[in-house]
């Protein structure tokens, strides 16, 4: 059985997680925590980031190239036949949900939660790890917690750049779906709806999400539903969801 390797609370994550969901594969998940992954990733992987899929014998790292991979194999039961013009649409769209929407949305959460020493965030972290990995992951969470707002610019001073480049994207994709398209690209769904509504869903929280309603409250994500939920592409991302997102294959 293949086997999937997340953080439970992370949007990259859902991404791989949906499109394995859509894939037909049986897969087992295994939620790690962030600080004591380092240990579990080490002969894993070449880097230090998650999704990790491990599928027949071969180790793919990354959102984008597992949605590759399930692609390669024939497995996407979101691929279609596309012309060219709208495959490269989709692959822009999908690197703009990634390097845009994911970051911003994960670079404003920190921001605004972890300079104030971070509990809610370490909670809904941490909850749905493996069990090895809790208590150290609190152990090792001061160190953890200055790593994360360091490492993405997620300090207080940080905020108003976070919370201005998270409007940017969102202004970009309210204007693309200003003309009531029911998909990004071409009428049919595609790799990259799976990326923004994923990438939005800590905004969104979708009730259809598999992680999200068995993990404690956020701050940060009642704030930026408060914030952003009536966005366009967040009431979007919504409708994805409730149409789209199957129920898990992961045991």
């Amino acid at each position: 059985m293949a086997t999937l390797y997340t953080f439970g609370a992370s949007h990259y994550c859902e991404k791989a997680r949906w499109a394995l969901d859509l894939s037909g594969l049986d897969y087992e998940e295994v939620r790690w925590a962030p600080g004591p992954h380092l240990i579990a990733v080490r002969g894993l992987a070449p880097g230090t980031s998650v999704p990790i899929l491990r599928l027949a014998g071969s180790t793919i790292q990354g959102s984008d190239r597992i949605i590759d991979r399930l692609e390669a194999e024939g497995r996407g039961s979101w691929c279609t036949r596309a012309e060219p013009d709208e495959t490269e649409e989709i692959v822009r769209l999908e690197r703009r949900a990634d390097e845009g929407v994911g970051v911003a949305v994960r670079r404003l959460a920190y921001a605004m939660t972890l300079p104030a020493k971070g509990g809610h965030s370490a909670r809904r972290l941490f909850t749905d790890a493996v069990w090895w990995q809790r208590p150290l992951a609190r152990v090792m969470w001061p160190v953890t917690r200055r790593a994360i707002m360091r490492g993405l610019g997620a300090t207080a001073a940080d905020l108003p750049d976070a919370r201005a480049g998270l409007e940017r994207e969102l202004d970009h994709f309210d204007a693309l779906l200003a003309d009531g398209r029911r998909f990004l690209v071409g009428g049919r769904f595609s790799r990259a709806d799976i990326a923004l509504a994923s990438l939005l869903s800590p905004i969104a929280d979708p009730p259809q999400h598999p992680v999200y309603p068995g993990l404690p409250d956020s701050t940060a994500t009642e704030t930026l539903k408060a914030a952003y939920g009536d966005r366009p592409c967040v009431h979007w991302a919504c409708r994805v969801y409730r149409d789209c997102r199957t129920q898990s294959r992961s045991r």
